[in-house]
């Protein structure tokens, strides 16, 4: 079982060895320690020297330490509906249900859960997450668990909100906006969002390319879903549709950039990557959610291919059965054996951290970043099968 060990919660000096050491895809340490003091990793590397015997040691095992994980999109606050939805109806039967099962559960129900789920995910390995909420239900929560990453406050229909937002509490974790979708939010509210945090220097999350109804929307203005927005009072009359696809319709707005993440992508072709990947935008792959209520993949080949940056989240317990980063990774895997077990584990980490704006502090263990250690028991006896060994959470015969 993985867990996420504790080394950043310790203002004292502490070593910590296992049979690898993973500081990010391509530097793997056999026989290796990482040495945290003040919360920050001071050094990494294999066998510890004579100088470090006076240093509390912790022996983790012939396991594998590796950064904690990276969730970059989650719902912590719909963690409540978990198992409770259908998706017989397809996409659109499956959003109406969750809006008729949410209104149902007390803000009690949703923090309970959602706190709960956040328990899990941590124990599991996460040390940072990319949290959409729309209800506002879960950034104490959040704060107060430790956990790294960005709360992203998510805004729908026609009404431009007050752009509203807490200074950073922690230099790890800070509070960001984001736009739910381009055919549930309008342009004007989506470009008033994006200007506001382009000033604050804050990254921007957005749905986009997901469904079929969506791009019918987008590139007819007209079908099912104009039917959903006008029976929700959202008028898209003004939205300045129809667009050739949503990447272009993101493109024609201004709000592609490299603070900017692009969650699910799944109807983009080769024209569509050039513009995200040539944007500087990232793409958050969620591929079990996409299975659950699409029946369909992300194009991962192409979008290697085309260079555009990832990264991967779980979405929330509403699709998906658990928040487990690793889960995610393993069915990604599983899906996509062409790609290396680096590539993924780059997304979970790297990625995540890029697309977050938490870098400079997560994502890899490099002297001066945050010492937020993850630990599997899975045994190597090559460091070529390491990454692969953790995703899977085996040990090598």
């Amino acid at each position: 079982m993985t867990g996420r060990l504790t080394a950043h919660n310790t203002s004292a000096s502490m070593i910590y060895r296992a049979g690898w050491v993973v500081c990010d895809p391509w530097t793997i340490y056999p026989d290796g320690f990482v040495h945290v003091e003040n919360g920050l990793i001071r050094d990494v590397g294999s066998r510890t020297g004579a100088g470090a015997n006076h240093i509390p040691t912790i022996d983790c095992g012939d396991g594998v330490i590796f950064p904690a994980l990276i969730n970059a999109h989650t719902h912590l606050e719909l963690s409540a509906l978990k198992g409770s939805l259908s998706t017989e109806n397809g996409f659109t039967g499956w959003v109406q249900e969750l809006l008729r099962k949410r209104e149902l559960l007390t803000s009690d129900d949703l923090l309970t859960a959602a706190t709960s789920a956040l328990a899990e995910m941590i124990a599991s390995g996460c040390g940072a997450v990319g949290d959409i909420s729309t209800l506002g239900a879960t950034w104490n929560c959040l704060r107060d668990s430790g956990m790294s990453g960005v709360w992203f406050h998510e805004f729908l229909g026609s009404r431009i909100p007050d752009i509203a937002i807490e200074d950073a509490p922690r230099h790890d974790l800070r509070m960001s906006l984001a736009g739910h979708a381009p055919h549930t939010t309008a342009p004007d509210v989506l470009k008033a969002i994006k200007t506001g945090l382009q000033r604050r220097d804050l990254p921007f999350s957005i749905h986009l390319a997901e469904s079929g109804e969506e791009v019918q929307f987008l590139k007819t203005a007209s079908g099912k879903w104009k039917d959903f927005l006008m029976s929700r009072g959202i008028d898209p009359a003004s939205w300045g549709l129809p667009a050739p696809s949503p990447v272009h319709y993101m493109q024609r707005i201004g709000i592609l950039d490299p603070q900017t993440i692009l969650v699910h992508v799944l109807h983009a072709d080769g024209p569509d990557m050039d513009i995200i990947r040539s944007s500087g935008a990232h793409i958050c792959i969620c591929p079990r959610s996409n299975m659950a209520l699409h029946q369909r993949l992300p194009d991962l080949a192409n979008m290697l291919k085309t260079g555009v940056r990832l990264c991967i989240g779980t979405d929330s317990l509403a699709s998906v059965e658990s928040l487990n980063l690793l889960d995610e990774m393993r069915f990604t895997s599983s899906r996509f054996p062409a790609v290396s077990p680096a590539t993924i584990f780059e997304m979970a980490t790297l990625g995540g951290a890029q697309a977050l704006g938490i870098d400079a502090h997560l994502g890899s263990l490099t002297p001066g970043k945050m010492g937020k250690l993850a630990y599997s028991p899975a045994r190597a006896s090559r460091a070529s099968d390491v990454l692969n060994i953790v995703i899977y959470d085996t040990t090598d015969p």
